[in-house]
């Protein structure tokens, strides 16, 4: 057995370890998920005006901070009393401001923080082992997505195209935010009872334009040149799964036939980022359907071995225009155009219930007389002896990351989640046909081709709210006092770039906040073990991974273990979300609460 420790992860957001045990066939058998960092943000709220909610809370995450401020905003709506008469153009401009952070996040995550790993140096002898094919796929794949200050060898390579060209339109999609809430990160645009500004006829003219700079980028190079539109009235808006999953396969085929003869892989014959991940991330897709001799075999990682143990959840997000006025915080299943829900571990579905979730920290830092707690109840007490905080232990406590759980389930959160609940054809397709071949179900390949098909279906749906759903001379907000949260408590259920996303609120006979717990997508996702004991996802899809190249097929590397970085770097980590900061210097005596 050896133990193999990864501290820290890199290209993810936060401070993280993993820590697993590998058995003598270079399977990893024991995995724990470790933040590195306490959490305490929740605690700098305590006895503040509870409006600044939707502003300080943002400070949690730079990646995503539009999915705090909304999320808060919700919370305080149901705290002040006026979620049911939020106006329909308020919920719309969230919708917006949301849907341009969740596709700028996904397109940096897939191109700046997982695309990365496809150019470590094992891909190249891999790939070198297969001819002119492969080393044609390997120059294609480092001349996309090599990153900035890269060597192999001693040898500088330039950055990839893809990889700057994704920054280029990160920075464009800010600047859209930017247009309504001010600046991004920390956006001044949500707020109780709506939002502080709406948008005018030319700020919807100038929206277009970034959304039609952005698509151009889409169509030539994620898709390589297909347009989005028919890409999405293709599978997205397919009429069945099989149809989904018809077309798709028939495009890869298409332009497979032509390149195993050319050996050209490039944007130019098709192969955009979107099918080039396609068909030879996957062994089943690539090698088995479409012939290819050669896979990365993503679809072999990360599945969940034992289904009872893992479950499926999303709060929902965007509001439907069509239901005008207000919102329901609870979030019924079909209350919005991202259903709610959860399925477990054999995907059956279950209508979302939010009495359901709890948090453990049996296995945490934190000291905590109960095994769980509801969030309206939340207890967030850091460890004060620091010779009981090991990193190094093997057993509990391991990790300052607190363990939620639904029904007592740990839950996946994030686009594969949100897309089965909706049944999304492309992606219930390709589960599906992963299940029936005997293939890991869901899996890593299947986690990121998620967030390329919600990223397109957010860029369709971002179009249509600024197209026909925003009325510039609208209502944005209704009037709120500080009175009006007297002795009250709020909820705010929503979906960031990674997943489910809660913020609850309680305040005092003058108003002011006397708890706050925020539920957090990388919370769910990098959970320790709960309080039954059963092990987070990450840690449940760490094992029985391979822990090098393509399922070992170079030998078992301990130091280069990719079969680790895949797997974890596929939830897109976001640990400033999981776990924050404290003071111990005392030099900020307003934070003693939090130490």
């Amino acid at each position: 057995m050896v133990r193999v420790t990864i501290d820290q992860l890199t290209r993810i957001e936060g401070h993280y370890r993993i820590d697993t045990e590998v058995n003598e066939a270079g399977v990893i058998t024991e995995a724990r998920s470790m933040g590195l960092m306490p959490r305490g943000f929740e605690r700098f709220l305590e006895k503040q005006d509870p409006r600044d909610a939707a502003l300080l809370t943002q400070r949690i995450c730079g990646v995503c901070p539009t999915s705090h401020s909304i999320a808060a905003a919700e919370a305080l709506d149901q705290l002040f009393g006026v979620e049911a008469s939020v106006p329909k153009d308020a919920l719309v401009m969230r919708n917006i401001h949301q849907s341009l952070n969740m596709m700028t996040s996904h397109l940096t995550h897939v191109y700046v923080l997982w695309a990365p790993d496809l150019v470590n140096p094992a891909y190249r002898k891999l790939l070198g082992k297969y001819g002119g094919l492969g080393t044609s796929v390997w120059k294609e794949l480092l001349k996309r997505y090599a990153p900035i200050s890269y060597r192999i060898e001693g040898v500088d390579i330039p950055p990839g195209e893809a990889y700057i060209r994704a920054i280029r339109e990160k920075r464009r999609l800010h600047e859209a935010i930017s247009l309504m809430g001010a600046k991004m990160p920390h956006s001044v645009m949500a707020h109780v009872g709506g939002v502080t500004y709406g948008a005018t006829l030319a700020d919807l003219g100038q929206l277009a334009a970034y959304y039609w700079k952005t698509m151009d980028f889409v169509e030539k190079y994620t898709l390589g040149g297909l347009s989005p539109e028919l890409w999405l009235e293709n599978t997205y808006l397919a009429r069945s799964s099989q149809k989904a999953l018809a077309f798709v396969l028939e495009r890869l085929q298409e332009i497979t036939e032509a390149s195993l003869i050319s050996n050209d892989f490039s944007y130019e014959a098709g192969w955009g980022d979107l099918p080039l991940f396609a068909a030879f991330g996957s062994e089943l897709l690539g090698e088995e359907t479409l012939a290819l001799p050669l896979s990365l075999k993503f679809d072999r990682t990360g599945g969940y071995g034992e289904p009872e143990k893992i479950g499926f959840l999303s709060y929902g997000a965007y509001y439907k225009p069509e239901l005008g006025d207000g919102y329901e915080p609870e979030s019924p299943h079909g209350a919005r155009v991202f259903p709610s829900g959860f399925l477990n571990g054999k995907f059956e579905f279950e209508a979302f219930d939010y009495t359901k979730i709890l948090e453990s920290n049996t296995h945490t830092f934190y000291v905590d007389s109960e095994a769980n707690r509801k969030p309206f109840e939340g207890s967030t007490e850091p460890e004060p002896d620091p010779s009981k905080i090991n990193f190094d232990a093997l057993q509990a406590p391991y990790s300052w990351i607190k363990a939620p759980s639904y029904g007592g389930l740990p839950c996946e959160v994030g686009p594969l989640s949100r897309l089965l609940i909706q049944g999304e054809p492309l992606i219930s397709g390709l589960l599906e046909f992963f299940r029936e071949k005997g293939y890991p179900a869901p899996n890593n390949y299947l986690r990121m081709l998620a967030r390329f098909q919600e990223t397109l279906i957010l860029g369709a749906l971002f179009f249509k709210w600024i197209s026909e759903d925003l009325d510039p001379k609208g209502k944005f907000a209704v009037p709120t006092n500080l009175s009006m949260a007297k002795n009250s408590e709020g909820m705010g259920l929503w979906e960031a770039p990674r997943g489910a996303l809660g913020h609850w609120i309680k305040t005092g006979s003058d108003s002011k906040v006397t708890l706050y717990q925020a539920v957090v997508a990388s919370t769910w996702n990098l959970a320790p073990k709960n309080a039954t004991g059963i092990p987070g996802p990450v840690e449940q899809a760490l094992l029985g991974t391979k822990i090098s190249a393509a399922e070992n097929a170079l030998g078992i590397d301990y130091t280069n273990p990719l079969g680790i970085l895949h797997t974890v770097r596929a939830y897109d980590p976001c640990l400033a979300c999981a776990i924050h900061a404290v003071d111990r210097t005392g030099k900020h005596k307003e934070w003693k609460k939090v130490i």
